[in-house]
């Protein structure tokens, strides 16, 4: 069995900062949509301005200025901000965690980030203080800067390593591990065949598993239906396809192997607000 700590799982590539251990970003989002995905690396995202949405187990939760989310390794989640935002972004890459953390095949990370408990706040803020401190450091370069910001960064996985995790049985540990191979497996597939039809027999034969019981272990899982994340994934594509081509609507689906029209135009509008030419049109302006 292929454990935790050999394993790389990931559908969004992970990223590094130059001249840094982790990934560390101050950006600006005039908007965005990333569909459920996941990441080998331990994910935050500390809002400054605007808002984002970010769904985890099928629950969004809204984070506007002034909030911090962890997303832990491995976890499956998607963001979208429709309106745009700006937000730091780090990503601590698993090997990093690996190194100095023992027991991080074990441990498992995140908060409710709205949370009423006021020592759990106190936590929270403590946190926050530690980016706001990376942040400039990071756009001011300081002499020593890498030496201030690698100190930072341990500041900060100790905060989480001792405020922020929880230990699992090594039971439901090795349980797990199998399930994210697995799932590993059929993203994997889908993320390369999107553009064609994929029946359901292909893809259950892909993950090793009976027709029947394919769609409730991906639901399980991700948090959304098989179908779901198939036309999230192509929708996805198409949205960057109109901010980034001026190819027409009709061109952009059939390139992404979306069939039904009607479909995507419901789809497209319960996700983005608009039609796929206004929000073409929107983000032209911008």
């Amino acid at each position: 069995m292929e454990n935790r700590e050999n394993a790389v799982f990931r559908h969004e590539r992970d990223r590094i900062t130059d001249g840094l251990d982790i990934f560390f970003w101050v950006f600006n989002d005039s908007s965005s949509y990333v569909p459920t995905h996941w990441h080998s690396a331990m994910e935050v995202m500390y809002i400054l301005e605007g808002e984002v949405d970010v769904t985890v187990g099928g629950q969004t939760t809204v984070l506007l200025p002034g909030d911090v989310y962890l997303v832990d390794c491995a976890v499956p989640h998607s963001t979208k901000s429709l309106d745009g935002n700006k937000a730091v972004l780090i990503q601590i890459p698993y090997p990093i965690l690996e190194r100095y953390i023992p027991d991080i095949a074990s441990r498992r990370f995140g908060f409710d980030c709205h949370t009423n408990n006021p020592i759990i706040m106190t936590k929270i803020m403590q946190l926050i203080e530690i980016i706001k401190q990376m942040q400039v450091v990071f756009e001011i370069k300081p002499d020593g800067e890498i030496l201030r910001f690698n100190s930072l960064v341990f500041e900060f996985l100790f905060q989480i390593y001792h405020n922020f995790s929880q230990e699992m049985e090594t039971v439901e540990a090795q349980k797990e591990n199998k399930t994210f191979g697995r799932i590993q497996t059929i993203l994997d597939y889908l993320d390369g065949n999107y553009a064609s039809p994929i029946s359901l027999d292909e893809i259950a034969n892909v993950a090793c598993l009976q027709k029947e019981y394919f769609c409730h272990f991906f639901k399980k899982n991700m948090g959304i239906t098989y179908t779901k994340y198939l036309n999230d994934l192509r929708l996805s594509k198409i949205r960057d396809d109109l901010v980034e081509t001026d190819l027409p609507v009709k061109l952009i689906l059939e390139k992404h192997g979306f069939t039904n029209y009607k479909l995507f135009r419901k789809m497209f509008n319960e996700t983005f607000g608009c039609t796929p030419l206004a929000y073409r049109k929107k983000l032209m302006e911008l």
